[in-house]
C-alpha cells in the first residue's frame, strides 16, 4: 500500500467516526425531546347553549411556540372523547398518562396561555422523562369582579364535571397503568372544588394519582372536616401544595376575602389534613424569569426554573429522597424548596 492509499484509508475511517459520532448527538438530542397531544376544553358560562363548551387542540411548532385550534362548531364532547381516545393510543404504554391543567382567574386570554404553555412545553411536557403524554388543559373564562369569578369558576367545574370524570374513563382504557394527575393555579381551586364535589356524589369511584396545587386561593382549612376539599385523600394520596409566603396576588385576595389564603399562608393545622398532602416553601425561590412574576410571586409554577423542576420531579412519581431542593421543616408534613447553590 502506497503512502497516498494509506492516508486516503485513514481519512475515510475518520470521516465514517465523525460521521457516527455526529449521527450519535443527534439522535441522543432527538431522543431527549418528547412531543406530548395538547388538546383542551373551553368553558364559558356566560354563554348559552352551544356555545358555553368548546373543544379544540394545541400545536407547537419546531421553535415550541404554541397555536391554539378550535374544533368545528359542529364536534360534540362524544367526538372530544373519541380524539382523546385516539391520541393517547398512539402513544407508548409508559406515556399513557394525562395531565389536567386549570389555570387561575382572568388567564383564559390566548397570550397568557400562550406564556405558559410555551414554557412548560419546553422546560416540562417535551422532556422525555415526562410520563404526561396527554395534556388536557381546561379554560375557563371570568369577568372583573372577584366574587362574581369565584361563583363562575364553581359553575364552571359544576358544568365540567361529567366530563372530566368521562376523559377518567376514557384514559383508564388506554393502558392498564393509566395515571391521571392534576395541575391547578390560584382560582382555578374553585373549578376543582367542583369538580371534586362531583366526586363526593359519585360515591369516589375515580381518583387521580398526582396533584400540584400552587397559590391556592382557598382558605387555610380547606383540607378539614366539613370544608370544601375534606376527605380529598380519597381523591388522590399524592397531594403537593405550594406556597410562597409573600405571593401579592394572594395578599389582596386575602384582603378582599378578610381571611388567610392557603396558597399564602399555608395550612391551618398540619395535623388536622391527610399524610397524602405535603406542603412546599418556596418562598426564597427568587428566580422567576420575568419582572411580573418577580413582582406578584404568583405565577412560580411556570415562570420559576427551580419549581417547573421540582413539578417535573413529582410527576415522575420520584421517591422522596430525589428531590434535591427540599429541604425538611419542623414537620413531617412540611417541607421549603431551596434555590440551587452555584458551584
Amino acid at each position: 500500500m502506497n503512502v497516498r492509499s494509506y492516508y486516503m484509508n485513514r481519512i475515510m475511517k475518520f470521516t465514517k467516526a465523525l460521521y457516527f459520532c455526529i449521527m450519535l448527538i443527534i439522535s441522543s438530542t432527538v431522543s431527549a425531546q418528547f412531543q406530548s397531544h395538547n388538546l383542551f376544553v373551553e368553558v364559558d358560562v356566560s354563554k348559552t347553549g352551544d356555545e358555553i363548551v368548546k373543544y379544540g387542540r394545541i400545536v407547537y411548532n419546531e421553535k415550541n411556540s404554541p397555536r391554539r385550534k378550535y374544533f368545528k362548531k359542529d364536534v360534540n364532547k362524544a367526538m372530544f372523547l373519541d380524539t382523546l381516545s385516539s391520541d393517547l393510543n398512539e402513544l407508548p404504554l409508559e406515556k399513557r398518562n394525562t395531565l389536567f391543567y386549570i389555570h387561575g382567574m382572568w388567564a383564559s386570554g390566548w397570550s397568557f396561555l400562550k406564556g405558559n404553555h410555551r414554557k412548560m412545553q419546553t422546560e416540562m411536557w417535551s422532556n422525555k422523562s415526562n410520563p404526561n403524554g396527554m395534556v388536557v388543559t381546561v379554560i375557563w373564562h371570568c369577568k372583573l369582579n372577584y366574587f362574581e369569578n369565584k361563583e363562575m369558576a364553581l359553575k364552571s367545574g359544576k358544568i365540567l364535571a361529567p366530563l372530566i370524570r368521562q376523559i377518567h374513563d376514557v384514559c383508564a382504557l388506554a393502558s392498564d397503568n393509566s395515571k391521571t394527575n392534576y395541575l391547578i393555579h390560584s382560582m382555578g381551586h374553585r373549578v376543582f372544588e367542583a369538580i371534586w364535589q362531583d366526586q363526593l356524589t359519585e360515591n369516589m369511584k375515580y381518583h387521580a394519582d398526582n396533584i400540584v396545587m400552587a397559590g391556592a386561593d382557598l382558605e387555610t382549612n380547606a383540607f378539614e372536616d366539613g370544608e370544601v376539599l375534606q376527605n380529598i385523600d380519597y381523591f388522590s394520596k399524592d397531594i403537593v401544595l405550594y406556597v410562597h409566603n409573600n405571593d401579592r396576588v394572594l395578599g389582596v385576595s386575602k384582603v378582599i376575602n378578610d381571611k388567610n389564603r392557603l396558597g399564602l399562608d399555608g395550612i391551618q393545622n398540619l395535623d388536622k389534613v391527610s399524610n397524602s398532602i405535603l406542603q412546599v416553601d418556596v418562598s426564597v425561590i427568587i428566580d422567576n424569569e420575568d419582572a411580573p412574576s418577580r413582582l406578584s410571586n404568583h405565577i412560580y409554577f411556570y415562570t420559576s426554573p427551580t419549581v417547573r423542576k421540582d413539578i417535573a420531579l413529582f410527576y415522575q412519581d420520584l421517591a422522596k429522597e430525589k428531590f434535591p431542593r427540599r429541604k425538611k421543616l419542623n414537620h413531617h408534613k412540611r417541607v421549603i424548596l431551596e434555590m440551587p447553590q452555584d458551584d
